[in-house]
């Protein structure tokens, strides 16, 4: 069974890692996008389940950013230089913006004076009393980086999309299954 990355392809290690964590924000996403209609200050179940899979899956989404960071990107058999290069430089904004997101959402509860709680399990203090002004900025910056994961997100499917109409490559294949090692 092949684990680890290849020149060529990923392991199942980073194919797992992708979609599970690709999931767990897109549920954050959606759960952040409804929960915006309801009145600041206002008792708010969709807040704490946000906060709750956001917690208990912290450590999970920054073994996923450190897990792509130390593999490869493997090249498609004759991707060019500028698309390969796009593409890499897109997965790290994305994982800039993913990363920025895990440390201003903390951040921003913490600013307010609140620790973080998942599910009732485990409730994390916050190192800092109550600072506004920090909390503005965690919440502009976690703002900004929703955006930003939108974007970049709607790119890479918009991407793999064209991968498979178009170029008629393994682009999908590669990423549901690890290839035949061609290294």
């Amino acid at each position: 069974m092949q684990w680890s990355d290849t020149k060529t392809g990923y392991g199942w290690v980073s194919i797992l890692l992708h979609w599970v964590v690709a999931l767990i924000i897109i549920t954050l996403w959606g759960i952040g996008d409804w929960m915006q209609g309801i009145p600041e200050g206002e008792p708010n179940t969709l807040v704490d389940l946000h906060i709750s899979i956001a917690a208990s899956t912290w450590l999970l989404i920054w073994a996923r950013i450190l897990w792509r960071i130390r593999s490869a990107h493997p090249r498609l058999k004759g991707q060019g230089s500028f698309s390969h290069n796009l593409a890499k430089c897109l997965h790290h904004l994305l994982l800039l913006a993913v990363a920025l997101m895990l440390i201003s959402g903390p951040t921003m509860v913490w600013s307010a004076g609140h620790p973080v709680e998942a599910f009732g399990l485990f409730s994390i203090s916050s190192p800092f009393g109550e600072l506004p002004w920090l909390n503005g900025v965690a919440a502009t910056v976690h703002g900004v980086c929703a955006d930003v994961i939108i974007v970049v997100t709607l790119l890479h499917v918009c991407g793999a999309f064209k991968h498979l109409m178009f170029n008629d490559d393994e682009t999908f294949i590669r990423m549901l299954m690890p290839l035949r090692n061609k290294d």
